[in-house]
């Protein structure tokens, strides 16, 4: 995810826990509340286990996270291995909580992914790892975020979650699949490595990057300007098993410097910045996202970034349509957000 891609660094956005039945996801569109009868709920939340307030976030929160994501697992870039480990006092915590767990496997280098999907004993050799993982009676489940291959792959990834998601099925657990956010289908374009018809059908959860319109290698803007959040959305609820995808909001901001890339920072980091330099942050009416410049050593800076308003009104409006809710990441917010009365 590049900052979609927070997630091999620092990551993005999967969550998932309970498989909707087709008569269950139809009931539920059915009873879908108005923009007005928003009941209060929980979030579906990624833990970055190499950022230690990631975990105190969560310990301050846990009672508005329905499902957690930490970022336990990842791919060997080269050879498509599983590396990473279980963090014991995050499992310990989540279990004494009755919280959900399902660690990520992450993978974000294209050709890695392309050769888990196209090579057919090292396919066989990841899938068997990730069955052998799942067995952790203290994992409810997983979530898989393979990301930067092509469309050519489509086909292949669909069917690599399917027999995952059957596998773990059998094994009484859970499976959630990360993918990029779009505004309609186009399989020819690079988004069209994910299938939603097709994730939606065989995993429990789909969970939607509700954002990277501008990103860290892009020119700086909004991160996921709200007008295309309503697309992405409308898109979503459009399709079959529509309760199964889970709307991500990004709480995190972009700072961009003139012909450099864009860097990640936090809300509270932003906040300091902005003190600092004496920005008066702006609300951009449209996007609706915080914005300001400012100079450091004679060099130009952008920012864009959401603090909790911004987060409050995506969730806000996938839930009025009848979709779960998630963030990346704990421990990067604006913590006002948990003072909102829809967040328990």
């Amino acid at each position: 995810m590049s900052l979609r891609l927070l997630g091999g660094v620092a990551l993005g956005a999967v969550a998932a826990v309970l498989a909707i039945s087709p008569a269950a996801s139809a009931a539920h569109r059915r009873t879908r509340p108005t923009a007005h009868t928003i009941a209060p709920f929980k979030l579906q939340a990624f833990l970055l286990t190499s950022s230690p307030d990631s975990f105190a976030d969560l310990q301050a929160h846990v009672g508005a996270i329905e499902a957690l994501y930490p970022t336990y697992f990842n791919c060997q870039v080269g050879s498509g291995l599983l590396t990473g480990q279980d963090v014991p006092v995050v499992t310990a915590y989540a279990a004494a909580h009755a919280l959900p767990l399902m660690p990520r496997f992450n993978c974000q280098d294209g050709a890695t992914v392309h050769m888990i999907l196209d090579e057919p004993q090292l396919r066989a050799q990841v899938l068997a790892s990730l069955l052998a993982l799942a067995g952790n009676p203290s994992y409810a489940g997983l979530s898989l975020d393979f990301e930067n291959d092509g469309a050519a792959d489509r086909a292949p990834f669909s069917a690599f979650v399917s027999q995952l998601a059957g596998a773990l099925h059998a094994m009484h657990r859970r499976l959630t699949v990360v993918v990029d956010g779009v505004t309609h289908e186009d399989a020819r374009a690079s988004t069209g490595f994910y299938d939603d018809r097709a994730l939606a059908a065989a995993a429990d959860r789909v969970f939607v990057l509700a954002w990277g319109q501008h990103w860290e290698g892009s020119v700086p803007g909004p991160i996921a300007p709200l007008p295309w959040v309503r697309q992405v959305v409308s898109y979503l609820t459009s399709l079959p098993n529509a309760a199964r995808f889970v709307l991500g909001a990004p709480m995190y901001g972009l700072d961009w410097a003139a012909a450099a890339r864009g860097k990640a920072r936090q809300f509270s980091d932003i906040a300091t910045l902005a003190h600092g330099v004496g920005a008066k942050p702006l609300r951009d009416s449209s996007a609706d996202e915080l914005t300001f410049a400012y100079t450091r050593e004679g060099v130009a800076h952008r920012v864009w970034y959401l603090d909790a308003r911004a987060i409050l009104d995506r969730l806000k409006l996938a839930r009025a349509h009848g979709l779960a809710v998630g963030v990346w990441r704990l421990g990067s917010e604006d913590q006002s957000l948990w003072s909102s009365a829809v967040v328990k």
